[in-house]
């Protein structure tokens, strides 16, 4: 079975587990065409090529790159860019990018061209209905009608795919995480303090404020694994803390898990916003959509705390402790009862083991993907469904 993958954007690289677990089928050829990725995603394509002979990556030329518009909606792949097609049709084609991209628009307008009884499926994450300006809802709902399956993240993915209009098939299939690299370890911290810990974009709307006034009313440690605009605001509260307040830039995988050891507990205190990077007169609730670093943190045996923000309570579900987003006393009043009742860490850590075992391993996400792929290469021969976004929204812009 040959699955034909097609992705854009800088978060590409968060991929690469997943694709290396998936080759581990030998049933399955996989092929990936890529744009506008980092140099560590190109590094981690040549380093799974050397290791899978059913692998293959091709990183091809885009126009109107995430860095320049914002936003991964805008990116493009180059007109002559996916001349390089497969001589056989693909058994399966598989779209991470939203409905609304640009890149779907054209990968889905493709496979109409050229592969037009071959099934597709859609990655979906939004957990917010966004209404986007035109053309983006014309070809949003294109995609809706011509996609065999969408694959949404969350339950909440879901539902948003449902309030915009999309009737087709879904299934629920989520992030995962690398159990050979995430694993339980002994703590790495010798002075027994306790720690929150934070990994993520030092930015305001996942509430890094909020955590360090908390850790100040619990008098605990605080240590902070990222970059961004609050960095700097970050290193000033170590300076008035010292010792007491860290920060570590970002890491590569492997040298993460040693960190989130070092965290007696791991907070994701994000907070809701309106995000204009795309188009200022277009305001675009930001939530999140996921929270990958709560089941990395699950998966190394460290107890979570969480706000009630986005997709944060569906994935720490029984295994942490959520409290209302903004709410700084209720946030220290969670860290206090972890720092405070060692059973209860202990039993919330367990619980996190467990439902990253049962749940969110790469292992589990590339079984139920390549089992519904199998299942739709089978029906190939059943009638392909129609795309009618009009070319001409698009001007010249073609694949």
């Amino acid at each position: 079975m040959h699955v034909l993958t097609f992705v854009v954007g800088s978060r590409t690289e968060h991929w690469s587990d997943l694709f290396d677990v998936l080759c581990n089928h030998p049933d399955l050829h996989f092929s990936v065409i890529a744009a506008d990725v980092s140099e560590a995603t190109r590094e981690d394509f040549d380093r799974l090529a050397r290791l899978h002979t059913n692998f293959h990556a091709r990183v091809v030329p885009h126009w109107l790159g995430e860095g320049r518009s914002g936003h991964m909606a805008s990116v493009m792949f180059r007109r002559l860019a996916l001349d390089d097609l497969p001589a056989e049709p693909p058994d399966v084609v598989h779209v991470i990018g939203e409905a609304a991209y640009l890149s779907t628009w054209q990968v889905l307008r493709l496979c109409r061209r050229h592969w037009p009884r071959v099934p597709t499926t859609l990655y979906a994450a939004q957990n917010v209905v966004t209404r986007f300006p035109l053309p983006f809802p014309i070809l949003e709902q294109a995609a809706y009608r011509s996609v065999r399956m969408t694959l949404p993240i969350t339950p909440q993915a879901r539902e948003v795919l449902h309030a915009k209009g999309y009737r087709g098939q879904s299934s629920i299939v989520p992030l995962g995480v690398d159990t050979r690299i995430f694993r339980p370890s002994a703590r790495t911290d010798s002075d027994g303090r306790f720690t929150v810990g934070f990994v993520g974009r030092l930015e305001p709307h996942k509430g890094i404020l909020d955590l360090l006034r908390a850790a100040e009313l619990v008098d605990c440690d605080v240590l902070l694994v990222g970059d961004g605009s609050l960095a700097a605001e970050i290193d000033l509260a170590g300076k008035r803390r010292p010792g007491r307040v860290r920060r570590h830039s970002w890491v590569t995988h492997d040298r993460l898990p040693a960190l989130l050891g070092a965290m007696s507990t791991l907070a994701l205190p994000s907070v809701e916003v309106v995000q204009r990077n795309v188009l200022p007169w277009v305001g675009i609730p930001l939530r999140e959509q996921f929270g990958r670093v709560l089941v990395e943190a699950m998966a190394c045996g460290v107890p979570v705390v969480g706000s009630d923000v986005g997709e944060i309570p569906y994935v720490v579900g029984d295994a942490g402790l959520i409290f209302p987003a903004g709410d700084v006393t209720a946030l220290a009043d969670q860290l206090t009862r972890l720092r405070d009742e060692p059973g209860l860490a202990a039993a919330l850590a367990a619980r996190g083991l467990h439902r990253v075992e049962t749940e969110f391993t790469w292992e589990r996400v590339a079984d139920r993907l390549h089992d519904i792929w199998h299942e739709l290469a089978a029906t190939t021969t059943a009638a392909p469904p129609v795309f009618s976004a009009p070319a001409e929204l698009m001007g010249e812009v073609r694949v």
